[in-house]
């Protein structure tokens, strides 16, 4: 205690004598502070006492010194320029030449274990100002700026409600002002209905990620004592997951949780409806609970002729076909099944009729270059004009022989005499 009154009286003496200048800065800004002297001159600047640069004035040369500020601090004339600061940035600045001193102040906001918080568990609001932990802020509140009663660099919020959600703002002066969102998250569920012989899913659930880890927790129903329900287990190598051996009457995932606590109860009964509660234990005494109420409705009864009345059960292929597998219902995996050999069908139906359609064609063309052409050999002509010049000149026909003449018209004929 009595250093920091030391360096408080030694911060209030070099503010007095007008040879200190104080920069309050966020995380990632720069800052620039003069020497006071001419650029020609030599200049030494050193961070805690430790060599930053040293600059000949007359030969312009410039030695890095030993402190992790050389690495990125920029001379410009009497200036130094420090840019991307950090935490561990802040301190004394000092030019040996001008005895100038500069004390830098980085300051940061955040909340611990973060800004996504767990409803009822406990957090911390910090407004770290680097080199003066004592210094007293403003924290206002959102969304009329009303300001917190407590001026502490950090803020003790045991336990977290939703009234503390929202902007969170540290006012350290007039030019310096940081803010920080506090998200508060609580497990959601809801009541459902469902029909005797069905698989109903009990839901639970965080709205998002959380800063604090998830170490236990599970389902129960205290009037299902012979229902084994499965407990959540986070374990190093694993992460989180269901642990049970049981799966009987409640189905549940067996990849890594997340966010999503949902488990299946199978075969639902009249005798199943009732309260079921869903706990989260979190990292460092957190304890999240919700409830659900389940109801079961008689499925409706159909009566045949001649026959008794009987619950309505699904066919035991309709069943098959709504069991998920990878994440779908098994009826729509057949479904893109067929669709995609009917399309493979039809692709190679294609293919075969243009193959068969190019043989066709290919074999026409070879057939006409094999035909030859026909030329005026090939016909049988008759020249009627010479034909009937030839007869013409026979005037008469040539004469029968006797003995195939007529009879009658042999005795016809007219008598000779002698």
């Amino acid at each position: 205690m009595a250093i920091f009154k030391i360096l408080f009286f030694l911060l209030a003496l070099c503010i007095w004598c007008g040879k200190c200048d104080v920069f309050y800065k966020r995380v990632g800004d720069d800052v620039s502070m003069k020497c006071g002297v001419n650029s020609n001159s030599d200049m030494d600047w050193t961070f805690n006492g430790e060599l930053i640069l040293s600059i000949n004035g007359k030969r312009g040369t410039k030695r890095k010194g030993t402190s992790h500020i050389a690495d990125k601090a920029n001379p410009y004339g009497d200036t130094l320029k420090v840019p991307k600061l950090e935490t561990r940035d802040s301190g004394d600045y000092f030019c040996k030449q001008s005895g100038k001193q500069h004390k830098v102040h980085v300051v940061s906001v955040f909340v611990k274990p973060g800004p996504v918080l767990v409803k009822s568990s406990d957090a911390e609001l910090h407004c770290h100002i680097a080199g003066d932990p004592n210094i007293k802020v403003q924290w206002l509140r959102s969304p009329s700026d009303e300001e917190y009663k407590e001026k502490n660099q950090v803020i003790q919020l045991k336990p977290v409600t939703s009234k503390e959600e929202g902007l969170w703002t540290c006012k350290v002066n007039d030019d310096l002002k940081l803010s920080v969102t506090l998200t508060v998250v609580d497990l959601q569920s809801t009541a459902v209905n469902a029909s005797t012989g069905d698989d109903i899913e009990l839901p639970c659930s965080l709205p998002q990620s959380v800063s604090q880890h998830v170490v236990g927790g599970g389902w129960k129903a205290d009037h299902l004592k012979e229902v084994t329900f499965p407990t959540l287990t986070n374990r190093a190598n694993a992460g989180l997951h269901w642990d049970s051996k049981d799966s009987s009457r409640v189905n549940f995932t067996t990849g890594q949780l997340s966010t999503n606590f949902d488990v299946t109860l199978k075969n639902v009964q009249k005798s199943d409806e009732g309260l079921f509660v869903c706990t989260v234990e979190f990292e460092g005494g957190a304890f999240l609970r919700a409830e659900m109420n389940l109801m079961v409705v008689e499925k409706k009864l159909s009566v045949g002729k001649g026959s008794t009345e009987r619950k309505e059960k699904r066919p035991p292929i309709m069943e098959s076909l709504s069991k998920k597998v990878y994440g779908l219902k098994l009826w729509i995996w057949i479904a893109v099944g067929a669709s995609s050999l009917t399309l493979i069908v039809l692709i190679v139906v294609i293919g075969v009729v243009q193959r068969r359609n190019k043989r066709m064609k290919k074999r026409v063309r070879k057939l006409r270059s094999m035909r030859q052409p026909l030329t005026e050999n090939n016909y049988c002509q008759c020249n009627r004009a010479e034909k009937e010049v030839e007869f013409g000149v026979q005037a008469r026909p040539l004469p029968v022989p006797r003995q195939h003449r007529n009879p009658r018209t042999r005795t016809a004929g007219p008598k000779h005499t002698s």
